[in-house]
């Protein structure tokens, strides 16, 4: 018996290649838009507020002055007023300003708001404050400080924290 060969239909496949030249193409583009918003307040800051020191203080016989100068700056058409409290020696008072020791002691100091020193510079608006309208800029005022003379205290270091308030 001769075997019997079974064919298998034989499929050919033909692949067709077909060749893409590149084309072309334009980008395209699309925008769109934002805003930047903020709002302005009137303002104010304080920007800095410098110790006054004295220095080294023997007995008081005559004036002992010395300066310091406060920065603040306010938004531009913002009127502002700029105040000092009496300090934190005890019985300290716009005009009687007191440094007080570890010891108990007490030093008697001024702050005034003219260089002839003498127009205090106190916290009742109208009466003993500085002030103006802002610029935007920094504004810059001179404490005018003074010891004036007055029994030697104790030996020892005197101080006092004074509060700078800017109403606007």
């Amino acid at each position: 018996m001769h075997p019997v060969l079974l064919l298998k239909p034989l499929c050919i496949v033909t692949i067709a290649v077909v060749a893409f030249s590149p084309t072309t193409s334009t980008a395209a583009t699309k925008t769109a838009t934002f805003q930047v918003l903020a709002t302005m307040v009137s303002d104010c800051t304080i920007i800095s507020a410098p110790n006054i020191d004295f220095g080294t203080v023997g007995v008081t016989t005559a004036n002992i002055d010395t300066t310091s100068v406060l920065t603040v700056a306010c938004t531009p058409s913002t009127t502002y007023t700029v105040a000092l409290d009496a300090g934190t020696g005890a019985g300290s008072t716009i005009t009687d300003r007191r440094m007080a020791s570890g010891g108990g002691g007490s030093l008697q100091y001024q702050l005034f708001r003219d260089t002839g020193r003498t127009q205090n510079w106190g916290n009742t608006t109208g009466t003993d404050t500085v002030g103006g309208t802002g610029n935007g800029s920094n504004n810059l005022y001179t404490i005018y400080a003074r010891i004036p003379p007055q029994p030697a205290p104790a030996v020892g270091s005197y101080a006092s924290t004074v509060t700078v308030t800017i109403t606007y």
